[in-house]
Formats: structure tokens, sequence, C-alpha cells
């Protein structure tokens, strides 16, 4: 994937991802299940440098992690697809959220987080690193070897 995009549910918010992720992992913290009303959000993790999207149809919402990071969502408009989140803790990162890739089937994780918040009957998969709360981030930003 050296370039892909995306878009939410209505077409109205569309993206384009200018590099590789950084990583990519789900996540299965409470508020990424509320965030996307399913029980892990699978995410890109990339360097906000490398993501373009408009912003007239955006709309947003900060919470507080359970970190104590704020973290703001960013949602179309009109159809209230999650299209991707900053983090305050890592103000030059950014996560898109997976399924919104018009090529999703090529998504593999490479870790899953906050799996502690997973619910029992949430399959996972044996053979990527699982982590109960936050994984290293030299993991999330890809600086592992």
């Amino acid at each position: 994937m050296n370039q892909s995009s995306g878009g939410c549910l209505c077409q109205k918010v569309q993206y384009k991802i200018l590099s590789e992720p950084l990583s990519q992992g789900i996540c299965y913290c409470q508020q990424c299940q509320k965030s996307g009303g399913a029980y892990g959000s699978p995410l890109l993790v990339l360097l906000k440098s490398q993501f373009e999207c408009a912003t007239e149809n955006l709309s947003s919402c900060t919470t507080q992690s359970d970190r104590g990071s704020s973290v703001t969502r960013h949602f179309c408009k009109a159809c209230g697809s999650h299209i991707f989140s900053q983090i305050s803790d890592v103000p030059d990162i950014l996560t898109v959220k997976a399924v919104t890739l018009e090529d999703f089937k090529n998504f593999v994780p490479q870790y899953l987080v906050w799996t502690k918040s997973a619910a029992p009957t949430c399959p996972l998969p044996n053979d990527v690193p699982t982590f109960l709360q936050a994984a290293p981030l030299e993991l999330v930003l890809g600086q592992t070897t």
C-alpha cells in the first residue's frame, strides 16, 4: 500500500493516505467499541503529514482516554462514520479507521490492544501480539526490529 484512499458511508468525506502506515492494529477499548458500534476497531497508525482529508464535512468529539490523554475523533457530519482520531500525547500521529478504506481486505493487524475490555464472545486472532492495555509506543510507531 504505497498510496490508498477511503471515505465515509455517504461519500461526503474522502481521504488519501500517502504512504505505508507506521503500524496497524485492533483496539478493544470501550471508547473504540462505543464510537464504532463493534467489538473492536481496526486502526492504521499514520504520520499526520501523510494523510489528506478535506474538513468541511467533518465534525469532532473530544474525550479523555483511560490513560488521561485527550482523544479527538473526527466523523462525517452527514452519516456519522468515524474516519480518524488524534491523541494529544502524539500530535504528529493519527489513527485512521481501517474499515473506511476503499480496500479493507488487505488489513492485517500487527497487534491487539486493550483486550481486557474485549467482550468474552469476541474472537481474538491467536497469532498476533496481544496487550491487556496499550501496546508499547515503539511498536505502535513501527520502531521495532
